[in-house]
């Protein structure tokens, strides 16, 4: 496991965004996705068991972008997002949904600043 948990990268680019996560909230937010039997089941993790194209561009694709933009490092979560894209381009070539582009980096960097960053 990383120092800090899985759910501490998404806090600290939250704080460095400007937008810190008291802990409480980080602290609780794992337990609650991945209690067994609870009924918060990411749509990323049905997507992915019924092998359908998941919305990779818009949760993962989106913050890898920010987070180069904040010059905050994101190894794992980089890769996760490059698998993401890999499955999606699959199954979207076995099963004809229409594909998405990936975030381009200098599109979410204009996009941020519009934001008031």
């Amino acid at each position: 496991d990383a120092p800090g948990g899985p759910a501490l990268g998404p806090a600290v680019l939250a704080g460095a965004a400007g937008h810190p996560v008291p802990e409480r909230e980080r602290a609780a937010t794992p337990a609650v996705v991945s209690a067994s039997g609870s009924p918060m089941v990411p749509s990323l993790y049905r997507d992915l068991t019924a092998d359908r194209p998941t919305e990779v561009e818009h949760l993962f694709g989106d913050l890898t972008a920010r987070a180069r933009a904040l010059g905050v490092a994101t190894p794992l979560l980089d890769l996760a997002t490059l698998h993401l894209r890999v499955h999606r381009r699959r199954v979207t070539a076995a099963g004809g949904f229409p594909p998405r582009r990936d975030f381009a980096e200098g599109e979410v960097r204009a996009a941020y600043r519009a934001g008031g960053r």
